[in-house]
């Protein structure tokens, strides 16, 4: 029986969090390749399907499509620098853990959209196949090597549900202060 062993050096420890940061970055870039190609369409598409929506009634389609690409930049940025400067600053693992956290509730998400709109939502098919089990592996992994003290699962889904709300208010207040400064 081929049992795999939880690290225990504290250089094992370290190397697992940085392999985790670096495969959260390698999916989310994906993730966003996914949203970026198929955003448009989507606004488009529902905009049709759900004339009364939020979307529609209080933001126009094109500043939409216009606003999302530069949203997306900020947030592919976001998270090529958060991991830089936990692995740099050996941030605590329950920093990993909370934005482990926020991926996974970003992946419900993706789901809960699909299934409210019946039907396709961008991101969905990454946050599907990728994002919930990485995270979800990800974050057993953690636990399972004792690294996340003081934490459990309802800690990394509470924390996950503030971050992603603050990480989507930071995105989007950055996003409209660019485009509002270069328009």
């Amino acid at each position: 029986m081929n049992t795999k062993r939880p690290c225990t050096s504290i250089s094992e420890k370290k190397l697992n969090t940085t392999r985790y940061w670096i495969y959260l970055v390698i999916a989310w870039n994906i993730h966003n390749l996914e949203e970026a190609l198929t955003m448009s369409k989507w606004y488009e598409s529902i905009a049709t399907r759900f004339p009364l929506t939020v979307i529609t009634e209080y933001i126009q389609i094109a500043t939409i499509q216009q606003l999302f690409p530069i949203a997306l930049i900020i947030a592919t940025l976001l998270l090529l620098i958060i991991p830089v400067l936990a692995v740099y600053k050996k941030w605590d693992n329950r920093f990993l853990g909370i934005v482990l956290g926020t991926y996974l509730v970003n992946a419900i998400q993706h789901i809960l959209t699909t299934i409210v709109f019946r039907g396709y939502s961008p991101g969905v098919i990454t946050a599907f196949i990728i994002n919930l089990p990485l995270s979800i592996f990800m974050i057993r992994g953690l636990f399972r090597n004792n690294l996340l003290k003081n934490f459990s699962w309802v800690h990394i889904f509470a924390y996950g549900v503030i971050g992603f709300f603050i990480g989507i208010s930071v995105i989007w207040i950055l996003t409209l202060l660019i485009y509002y400064i270069v328009r």
